[in-house]
């Protein structure tokens, strides 16, 4: 069994300036030690060999009990993880377990706190608006600001998705498909949640339900979002001005790039050699390692409009009208809905100019399904690893985007 003794490092870089240094707790565990910091400080010469403060310290009597009351609770979690599970722990472990034990919300762990806590850590932009959107319905339908992650149990994320399909906090009822990118999205923090505090390989579980086990989440379909070739010549053609402009020439700008997502347009390098090259950030993930770069020729008429918006740099005239991303996609939706009104057609957004692409491809232009997924940058699971070994040939794409493209001449 691990034993733990107070001491402080003798050393002058441990010390403060007025002459205190840290008290620890030495654990020695497996023939090693490990130190946990104490709040406490104290001159060296008040802390006696047994690790006891010596009486001639004001303040002794007081700082013995608290020290000796953390070296029993410590002593106390070491009983609970019992002999066995404790000697197969090596000594970082061990410190590692006592620490989380010792934190407060240890036995009642708010899965709020801890979720908002993950959303601040997440890099993507995407990813962290989708847990926070799903955190905020969640709170809205507990009523709280703090569930212990105890309180999330299947009868109640039933009663959720039912309060949701009939309104949401908006007073709408919600589709099948957003209900269920919220439960995806709290089934994500959850499982963080018990990554964090589940030791399994000690037996350590502190949260030992899994809600999710026993509720059906919807399905969810994804809608057609493309619109003919008919329409998006007479969006192109449309005389307009002010953001109805910006957004129609946005939108064809995505098309001509083979349905690249808005994020990724926004945050584009200039051409090289006629050539667009970028990665999709949707796909810019740590599991993801078949990723490949995908390059797009730049056409006479996607050149057309890289001049008319670059007047000082490339894209320069969107980049300094919107700040970020964020703004961009949100003027440019604005925009397209307007259009899409005045046409009296369907009303799209910018992930339609993709959908179109595939679309027309496929059904005007007689391009191969396995074409198009190269086009759009899809990883076929079936040709993963001969993909790592047959070079890339983007003539491919150039020879699709420009059959599409040559569609919209010919209707013209």
């Amino acid at each position: 069994m691990a034993t733990f003794k107070p001491i402080v490092f003798q050393t002058q870089n441990h010390q403060k300036s007025d002459g205190t240094t840290n008290i620890k707790i030495r654990i020695y565990h497996n023939g090693k030690s490990q130190y946990i910091p104490t709040p406490y400080y104290i001159k060296k010469e008040y802390l006696s060999n047994d690790g006891t403060i010596s009486k001639s310290y004001s303040n002794a009597e007081i700082l013995n009990f608290e020290l000796c009351e953390m070296l029993q609770k410590y002593r106390a979690i070491c009983i609970k993880l019992g002999h066995a599970r404790c000697a197969r722990m090596t000594s970082i472990e061990l410190k590692e377990q006592l620490e989380a034990s010792m934190v407060p919300e240890y036995e009642s762990i708010d899965f709020v706190q801890f979720a908002n806590d993950v959303i601040s850590k997440t890099e993507k932009d995407n990813t962290a608006a989708w847990y926070e959107t799903a955190l905020s319905s969640l709170c809205w339908f507990y009523g709280r600001k703090i569930i212990d992650v105890k309180d999330i149990t299947s009868k109640r994320l039933n009663e959720f998705m039912v309060t949701l399909a009939e309104k949401g906090m908006n007073e709408k009822p919600l589709e099948p498909g957003a209900i269920s990118n919220y439960i995806r999205a709290i089934r994500s923090l959850f499982n963080k949640a018990k990554a964090k505090y589940n030791n399994e390989d000690y037996d350590i579980i502190s949260i030992q339900h899994d809600p999710f086990k026993n509720i059906k989440i919807p399905i969810y379909r994804r809608k057609r979002k493309s619109i003919i070739i008919d329409d998006i010549i007479r969006i192109r053609d449309k005389e307009l001005s002010g953001r109805m402009e910006i957004a129609r020439d946005v939108f064809m700008m995505l098309f001509y790039l083979i349905g690249i997502n808005i994020n990724d347009l926004y945050k584009l390098s200039a051409p090289i050699n006629g050539r667009i090259e970028y990665e999709r950030s949707k796909t810019n993930t740590e599991d993801n390692i078949f990723m490949f770069a995908l390059s797009i020729k730049v056409q006479p008429e996607l050149q057309l409009l890289f001049d008319k918006y670059s007047s000082t740099g490339f894209l320069s005239e969107l980049k300094n009208r919107y700040s970020n991303h964020k703004n961009f996609t949100k003027s440019v939706n604005k925009g397209l809905e307007d259009i899409t009104d005045d046409l009296k057609i369907t009303k799209i957004t910018t992930n339609w100019a993709r959908h179109s692409w595939a679309s027309i491809a496929r059904n005007k232009a007689g391009i191969s399904k396995s074409d198009i997924d190269f086009c759009l940058g899809h990883v076929n699971n079936d040709y993963k690893m001969a993909d790592i070994y047959i070079d890339i040939d983007y003539s491919i794409c150039d020879r699709c985007n420009r059959a599409v493209l040559d569609l919209l001449l010919k209707e013209k």
